[in-house]
């Protein structure tokens, strides 16, 4: 009995197209529940106090690290926005005034945009997952004038100023 190398050839690429196929019709199902998903979230109604910001979760990162966390919190994070200071909670509930901090960045991925706030006596940074650039760019409208923003949190706020849905002027 002879083997044949076209039927082996032809064989592994039937298997090969198969799986293709499986992982295409996967990835289809995968990407309309998370777009169902997050159109559900942000169609939402928001209730929550004047300041209050939704995030996702929560995390203690070190500066110059940001996406390395030394502690997360999504069961219960907390993120406000007050008059003369910032209220979040990661471990415990932690409120640091304006002048305390260095500056704020924001990063994105797919799915999640992330707040990132610097303080100037510590190394460690203070980061919110608010999921949407939008819902990051009105938090960052929040904050007072004096503070010191990154290059990304400029073209954040300004993408947020500049949009045809926003009717009201900021800052």
């Amino acid at each position: 009995m002879e083997i044949d190398p076209l039927g082996i050839f032809l064989g592994a690429l039937i298997v090969s197209a198969q799986g293709l196929s499986i992982w295409f019709f996967y990835w289809i199902w995968k990407t309309k529940r998370k777009s169902a998903a997050r159109a559900e979230s942000s169609s939402r109604a928001e209730t929550l106090k004047s300041g209050e910001v939704r995030v996702l979760a929560t995390f203690t990162g070190l500066r110059g690290l940001p996406w390395i966390a030394l502690a997360s919190n999504n069961l219960n994070p907390v993120f406000s926005i007050e008059r003369q200071q910032l209220v979040f909670r990661v471990i415990r509930r932690h409120r640091r005034a304006y002048a305390d901090l260095l500056e704020v960045d924001v990063r994105e991925a797919y799915g999640t945009f992330n707040l990132i706030f610097s303080f100037r006596d510590t190394p460690l940074t203070f980061v919110a997952n608010v999921e949407t650039a939008a819902r990051g760019a009105q938090a960052l409208a929040q904050l007072p004038s004096g503070v010191q923003f990154s290059g990304r949190a400029r073209s954040a706020l300004q993408a947020l100023q500049t949009s045809p849905l926003n009717g009201t002027a900021m800052r």
